[in-house]
């Protein structure tokens, strides 16, 4: 069984990046709209690193275009509108504006100079407020369309399914709460995160990897037994590759392990603590879930096998 290889690197860590932007900014805006003071630091370092993330894995699938000058003019080349293509490339526009926009209002000095008296903080905080939740739409639909993007591709049944933007979409929120976690980590002056913020974390990884699971276990399990057509067997073929095939051992030991296991099992450690985790504990589920989300665009990619529906089809005919 030969692997994907039309697909590069690029896509790859776009996949990864866009997803992980997005669900930073929206873990990072939830923090916000819950305390708008307590985690002021956290929400502002977490909001520029979902705005970075998005624009690198942007540029790097620019890169992959022909012309990836005329990608950046989105007027011209995205304005066909009954294109999935074009509603995820204005929709992740949209998403590095307003994550840019709150990361800017998010400075202290930005928001000082912006509040010089009490009518001008409450306009702030409703700006930045109405900013979050535009952002955590904008950010759920990048996190969905990273998987959108590989199921409209025709002719690769482990991608043409609607359970992929489903995958995509929980992994992608689930390495982004990890990279604030990170970020809250490397924040933090005590030994102990503030216990509301990591409690809250802690119980939205452990919902997340769950979630994942289940959603991963539905889109490869029926595939395995596919048999018939040329798009089951090759469906077959794909889900073969990751869980007994050469892609395996990553599959299992980084994604499974690393990826899934080891972040449930830190996150469960803290809420049985009913104070979270200590920071080096979660830093380590989170550099374990942060390893295996990358990983698992890797192997979806990799995987990709076409099927020979055009020979299947002539062989029917001639049948």
């Amino acid at each position: 069984m030969e692997l994907q290889t039309i697909w590069g690197w690029q896509p790859a860590l776009y996949l990864f990046l866009g997803g992980m932007g997005a669900g930073a900014f929206i873990m990072a805006a939830v923090l916000y709209l819950i305390d708008q003071e307590r985690h002021a630091k956290i929400v502002c370092a977490s909001m520029w690193a979902s705005a970075i993330c998005l624009g690198v894995g942007l540029l790097l699938l620019l890169s992959e275009l022909t012309q990836p000058v005329r990608g950046l003019m989105m007027w011209q080349s995205f304005s066909h509108f009954t294109s999935w293509m074009t509603y995820g490339a204005w929709g992740a526009f949209g998403a590095i504006a307003v994550f840019g926009l709150s990361a800017v209002l998010a400075v202290g000095e930005v928001g000082r100079r912006l509040s010089r008296n009490a009518k001008q903080a409450r306009l702030l905080v409703r700006a930045r407020k109405v900013l979050a939740v535009v952002g955590i739409a904008l950010g759920l639909f990048v996190a969905v369309y990273t998987g959108m993007l590989l199921m409209m591709a025709p002719g690769v049944p482990l991608w043409n399914t609607p359970l992929l933007p489903c995958l995509f979409a929980v992994s992608g929120v689930d390495t982004g709460v990890a990279l604030v976690e990170v970020v809250a980590v490397a924040l933090a002056k005590k030994d102990q995160l503030a216990s509301r913020a990591s409690m809250l974390m802690e119980a939205i990884v452990v919902a997340l990897v769950t979630l994942e699971c289940i959603v991963l276990g539905v889109l490869l399990l029926p595939l395995l037994g596919g048999e018939g057509s040329a798009t089951a067997a090759t469906a077959a073929q794909s889900a073969q590759l990751l869980a007994t095939g050469s892609l395996a051992p990553l599959f299992w030991g980084l994604v499974v392990g690393c990826g899934l296991a080891l972040p449930l099992v830190v996150s469960l450690m803290g809420l049985l603590k009913h104070k979270g985790g200590a920071n080096g504990l979660m830093a380590l589920g989170a550099a374990g879930a942060l390893v295996g989300g990358c990983v698992l665009r890797f192997l979806i990619l990799a995987a990709g096998i076409h099927a020979d529906v055009v020979g299947e089809t002539v062989m029917k005919m001639i049948g």
